[in-house]
């Protein structure tokens, strides 16, 4: 008896799951009812005759989010799809994720500390207008260039405040000075402190990192950095955040160079309540890893490239 229905449960399964039959069509064909036919279909469920495997395209881009989580200690990785594995394609894709989180996230009162580049630019031509209040937005660090190349940070913190219904604040001076003492003067204005002390208090950042290579636009933006300085960055240097270099544990490398940047240092940004990287592509990779491993982000936005290269990184 046990038998039989084994049988027809396995017939009426295969009609059903390969062939595409109707349950009616079912029943017609084996002679039985509709209802008997609903009945055999869940005995072969229920036996394990038949077992139904779900491919959700969603799950291995939410587990990777998972295991980064765990691996670099972040509250939340967002991971892009990006059509292809180049840069364009990257920032765009990884533009648009980070567009909706800042979206997402942003509150009344928030003060939103922006950095600048390429990335950051696609993310803030993507950003939607959300209606808040008294939100503030702050420039992290200069980003004047004494060459033609732009940086976009003028254009960022202008989209970023429009979209949050507020009016930028701009730090309009160049991010590395020729010496520390120039620097230290700039510093001491009255006008610029005051950026520089509200960068400190904005409770969001969001910020890209750049490659310690001739890839990184401050090679290129005309700032004063010598050969030795060069040199130290090439041998030891794992990338830039908020243009200081830091090596593969997150420490800071070259002091001198350091002491000539303006803006927000590492251990300032570090006690911020959301910090977000949005980076991705294979020349970011090393800056992405040391970053996130010394702990300086707890957000990351990437794309699915990246993402599954930084699993596997140590």
């Amino acid at each position: 008896m046990d038998q039989d229905k084994d049988r027809l449960s396995i017939d009426a399964a295969r009609l059903y799951y390969e062939s595409d039959m109707s349950q009616q069509k079912i029943a017609n064909e084996l002679g039985i009812s509709r209802p008997s036919v609903s009945r055999l279909l869940q005995y072969a469920k229920d036996r394990g005759f038949v077992q139904i495997k779900i491919i959700d395209p969603t799950e291995r881009g939410l587990s990777l989010a998972d295991e980064l989580c765990q691996k670099y200690n972040l509250k939340t990785v967002k991971i892009a799809n990006a059509p292809l594995n180049d840069n364009r394609e990257i920032k765009k894709a990884i533009g648009l994720k980070a567009a909706e989180y800042l979206y997402d996230i942003v509150k009344d009162h928030d003060i939103i500390g922006v950095g600048w580049g390429s990335s950051l630019y696609q993310m803030a031509q993507d950003l939607r207008t959300k209606p808040v209040k008294d939100v503030q937005v702050v420039q992290l660090k200069g980003g004047i260039s004494y060459s033609k190349l732009n940086t976009y940070a003028h254009e960022i913190v202008t989209l970023v405040a429009r979209a949050f219904s507020t009016t930028g604040i701009f730090l309009p001076i160049p991010v590395m000075f020729d010496n520390i003492e120039v620097k230290r003067l700039v510093e001491h204005d009255k006008y610029v402190k005051n950026i520089l002390d509200m960068g400190k208090r904005a409770n969001i950042a969001i910020v890209t990192v750049g490659p310690a290579s001739d890839e990184s636009i401050l090679f290129h933006l005309g700032y004063y950095i010598n050969e030795k300085d060069r040199e130290l960055l090439s041998q030891k240097a794992a990338g830039d955040l908020c243009s200081r270099f830091y090596d593969d544990d997150g420490k800071i490398v070259d002091e001198e160079l350091d002491n000539r940047t303006v803006g927000i240092r590492l251990d300032e940004f570090q006690k911020k309540e959301t910090r977000i990287l949005v980076a991705g592509g294979k020349e970011k990779l090393r800056a992405i890893h040391a970053a996130l491993k010394a702990g300086y982000m707890n957000v990351l936005i990437t794309d699915q490239y990246t993402a599954l290269a930084l699993k596997e990184m140590n």
